[in-house]
């Protein structure tokens, strides 16, 4: 008699497999006389075993300089590559970042955490509250760090970023943090382990355009200057004044139109101080236009094309067998049966999906994420051999010569006021040249743009969508307005025609944001006279 077996088939089980958490516990560990690793495993292994039958947990250990190490002797990062093997036979990998303190002491317990910890207002607890129970803040910090370590790896990925900084370092840049040191240190391993190191090699930032060749830069000018009716300053301040007072929710706003900036203020207070054109925001999705313009670079430098497969640069993906191999447009156009936001920090993502991918539907529904477009840039790491962070500066915000702005993934995290965004606008508005610099050409910006997804879901498709750009049609905005939506209700709107270029960065909507976002656009597009 055959004995059905008690586990799920693959097919079955691997979109749980995306999300099953294996971590070390703990991930922060104490020196030993043995110098032990700590052991690893599902957080949850009853459901692992259901879903995987009786597997087993293979670990290679790497040292902070990529060395093959059994045991624990230093102090600081260790990298754990981890192989589940299931009852069938088939492998999942994982990446986890393991730390090893210094002295053999319980971590935290008896040590007070020094500095003070401003709470946001919207808690509604007075600030005299918090600094009184200083103490109790203080148990519950410590023992929500001791929880962690237990149960994920963010922990360890802080502190060994932080051990790995220079003490006289003063720089807050995310180019220097904790999560961006750790991609980095990933990324390297990750080469050795698939032998890619050789095949990278140094790419030269985008090419300079002839002098005769003149493109707006975002100039500062007066309203006429820009073509805008005398007055439109005023009437915009007065809406925005207005906005301000029924939201509570502070701003900062950048207006130009053909290369003017006429317009740059910052409105109300966060945490007591003001709000100025300086202050940077968490734009969210807006992320997705400047990765996608950071994507459109690398097409124009011929190194990836936006119908090649994923396989040709990512050895997770396999194409063996596979019905649609999916494509960067795929993955662009969430067309690519992905899930999820806030992943792509995972420097295992692409590890994860390319176990995932023979199971996919790819090319049957429009579904919104933020991995696939994870993935894609996980493609320009390995084609560099740069991380994300890294690449934006040296690719895009340098050249651009943008100043605020900061970013660490592909769909979400990224940090900016409204003038670094307006920048990023007019690049666009410009077609792909800012700077007398050439970031891609106008072909090539016109790949970027939306249309119909006709030829990945069907004739009988409604949706239309762009390499990270998305059309608006909103306050008498040009029917083919480009930008991104955000899910802190940050502005980026590029009226081509128009040749406008509208940003805001804020950190929530706020109360009534619909018919206040309308009024200020529309109060723009109504002011315009040539």
């Amino acid at each position: 008699m055959n004995i059905e077996p008690t586990f799920m088939k693959p097919e079955n089980r691997f979109r749980e497999m995306i999300n099953l958490d294996f971590v070390f516990q703990p991930c922060v560990f104490l020196p030993s006389e043995d110098n032990e690793f700590p052991k690893g495993e599902f957080i949850n292994p009853e459901k692992a075993k259901a879903l995987l039958g009786n597997y087993k947990i293979d670990v290679v250990f790497y040292s902070k300089d990529f060395k093959i190490v059994d045991t624990a002797k230093d102090l600081g990062r260790y990298g754990a590559v981890v192989k589940i093997t299931a009852q069938d036979g088939i492998e999942y990998i994982r990446y986890r970042t393991l730390f090893r303190c210094e002295e053999t002491k319980p971590i935290l317990v008896d040590d007070p955490l020094e500095g003070t910890i401003l709470f946001p207002k919207y808690l509604g607890l007075d600030y005299s509250i918090w600094k009184n129970q200083s103490q109790t803040i203080n148990t519950f910090i410590t023992a929500a760090i001791e929880r962690d370590k237990n149960r994920s790896h963010e922990f360890a990925i802080l502190l060994s970023g932080l051990s790995e900084i220079d003490s006289d370092c003063q720089s807050l840049s995310q180019l220097d943090s904790a999560i961006t040191r750790d991609r980095r240190w990933w990324l390297k391993l990750k080469q050795k382990i698939n032998g890619s190191e050789s095949r990278v090699s140094e790419i030269p930032v985008n090419t300079r355009t002839e002098n005769s060749i003149s493109f707006p830069l975002l100039i500062e000018g007066t309203e006429n200057t820009a073509g805008m009716e005398s007055g439109v300053i005023q009437k915009l301040d007065k809406i925005l004044n207005t906005w301000l007072e029924e939201s509570s929710e502070p701003f900062n706003v950048c207006v130009a139109r053909k290369g003017i900036l006429f317009f740059n203020q910052g409105y109300g207070k966060r945490n007591g101080e003001p709000v100025t054109p300086d202050t940077k925001h968490l734009v969210y999705s807006i992320t997705k236009a400047i990765s996608g313009t950071l994507f459109m670079i690398f097409v124009e430098k011929g190194l990836v094309k936006l119908d090649d497969p994923v396989s040709n640069i990512l050895p997770q993906f396999s194409d063996k067998k596979i019905e649609t191999p999916v494509t960067f447009r795929h993955l662009f156009t969430h067309t690519a049966d992905m899930d999820e936001h806030f992943t792509d920090t995972w420097n295992d993502l692409e590890q994860i999906y390319g176990e995932a991918y023979p199971y996919l539907n790819i090319g049957r529904e429009h579904r919104y994420n933020g991995t696939s477009i994870g993935i894609a840039l996980k493609a320009l790491e390995y084609i560099t051999g740069m991380t994300l962070p890294d690449l934006y500066q040296k690719y895009l915000f340098g050249p651009l010569g943008c100043q605020s702005i900061e970013s660490i993934d592909g769909s979400a995290l990224t940090w900016s006021n409204a003038y670094d965004l307006a920048i990023i606008g007019q690049m666009l508005c410009n077609r792909g040249t800012y700077n007398k610099y050439l970031f891609f050409s106008e072909e090539k910006f016109g790949q970027m743009l939306p249309q119909k997804l006709n030829s990945i879901l069907g004739p009988n498709t409604d949706i239309t969508w762009g390499i990270g750009l998305t059309e608006f049609k909103e306050g008498g905005l040009d029917k083919k307005t480009i930008g991104h939506g955000s899910a802190s209700s940050c502005t980026l709107r590029v009226d081509l025609k128009n040749e406008l270029v509208i940003s805001m960065t804020r950190a929530r909507a706020g109360e009534n944001f619909e018919n206040n976002h309308e009024k200020f656009i529309s109060a723009i597009t109504s002011s315009i006279i040539n």
